[in-house]
């Protein structure tokens, strides 16, 4: 559970484009132990999510 925590807290920190070094050192350890998979699954996840939202919140406007 900490390790999609902590996938969870890279990606979201990558989306809006602030980090820490020590982090992003824990990621790249994290990922030459489990590969890039989790992060592109959770990556494409929250964008979806990400989108939908937009489009959600335009509709509401717009109607």
């Amino acid at each position: 559970m900490k390790s999609l925590f902590q996938v969870f807290r890279a990606v979201a920190s990558a989306m809006i484009g602030v980090g820490k070094k020590k982090n992003l050192a824990q990621d790249f350890d994290a990922t030459e132990k489990t590969g890039p998979w989790p992060y592109i699954i959770v990556a494409l996840m929250m964008t979806v999510l990400f989108i939908g939202s937009l489009i959600f919140a335009v509709r509401l406007v717009l109607s």
